[in-house]
């Protein structure tokens, strides 16, 4: 689990520099790509979930985006689909970034279930750079 200091509190553990990295509760492995990331067009995530234990892919576990530039500029509403294209494979999108900057997309997985440490519910958030 991520390090909380009082500027950075957040129950979803540290944002990660890189495309790939352990959810907030070690639960899963998480790697992710785009379609062309800059400010204006809507971009779609694909992302790839195996569960740490036994590393199988992570099945219907229905990811949700939440992007921001800070805590007071979110990136716009749209109308986000998310799919699992084959096992532990995930097309999420769209979103769309109007500024450009250091964002924060961070992924919630099995989101119906309780955030608990038996849950299969977890997070993983990424820094993505907008030209």
């Amino acid at each position: 689990m991520g390090s909380m200091d009082a500027m950075t509190m957040s129950p979803y553990g540290d944002t990660m520099y890189n495309a790939g990295g352990d959810d907030d509760d070690c639960k899963y492995h998480v790697t992710w790509t785009a379609t062309p990331v800059c400010q204006g067009p809507d971009v779609t995530f694909s992302l790839e979930l195996v569960a740490i234990a036994d590393g199988s892919p992570a099945s219907g576990a229905n990811p949700r985006l939440e992007a921001f530039l800070n805590e007071t500029h979110p990136a716009l509403d749209t109308d986000e689909q998310s799919r699992e294209t084959s096992a532990g494979n995930y097309s999420v999108g769209a979103v769309q970034f109007d500024a450009s900057g250091r964002w924060t997309v961070r992924f919630h997985f099995f989101e119906t279930c309780s955030d608990g440490p038996d849950s299969p519910h977890g997070h993983a958030a990424f820094y993505v750079d907008v030209a």
